[in-house]
């Protein structure tokens, strides 16, 4: 085993990640503040919100964490 273990690329991974999040948040935010296709009429009109509200944004964090993590691998100048 080795006596240190380097996290340069988890914390690299991490960052895009919470970045992608970030950004995944408030393009959600947006199309709810905008109605973007009635998408926050919709969503505020259910019995839920709350729930429906949560599932959003768990689904806009995944994608967009996901998004930001793969391209910035991708976009990574060498192989590690």
């Amino acid at each position: 085993m080795r006596k240190g273990f380097d996290t340069r690329l988890l914390r690299f991974l991490a960052r895009n990640c919470v970045l992608g999040i970030l950004v995944g948040w408030s393009v959600l935010a947006g199309m709810l503040y905008f109605d973007v296709a009635g998408f926050g009429t919709v969503l505020f009109s259910a019995a839920d919100r709350w729930l429906a509200l949560v599932m959003a944004a768990a689904g806009f964090a995944v994608t967009f964490g996901s998004l930001a993590m793969g391209t910035a691998v991708f976009l990574l100048p060498k192989e590690y």
